[in-house]
């Protein structure tokens, strides 16, 4: 038996439901982190301070999030082209992998700073 499904407006589908889905997040994480007997909102505040509070921890969540935003948006690319690839995240361990080894490999060659 089968229901008719009737589309969401953009505005649900793109702004309230990742709303709701971060709230029941930023809830359950919070609920862990006082069961082990810590205050979640220091625990928040210390997550934000430490992600967007100077300019360098800026710029370090932006250099650790660059593989996964790059990796999310290739698997995006080939979801619009019809394909459907479930080893994004080994695809980009690997990559690493292949990039380390040939950085390992032309060390003689190539200046380090």
């Amino acid at each position: 038996m089968s229901t008719a499904s009737v589309p969401l407006p953009g505005w649900i589908s793109y702004g309230v439901i990742p709303l709701i889905n971060l709230v029941i997040a930023f809830f359950f994480s919070g609920l862990v982190v006082w069961l082990i007997g810590e205050n979640p909102f220091e625990a928040l505040k210390y997550l934000i301070d430490g992600a967007l509070g100077r300019g360098d921890a800026i710029g370090f969540t932006l250099f650790y999030t660059t593989s996964f935003i790059f990796t999310g948006l290739s698997v995006a690319v080939a979801f619009h082209a019809g394909l459907f690839n479930i080893g994004a995240e080994g695809q980009a361990y690997v990559g690493g992998l292949g990039a380390a080894l040939v950085a390992l490999a032309l060390d003689r060659y190539v200046p380090g700073m």
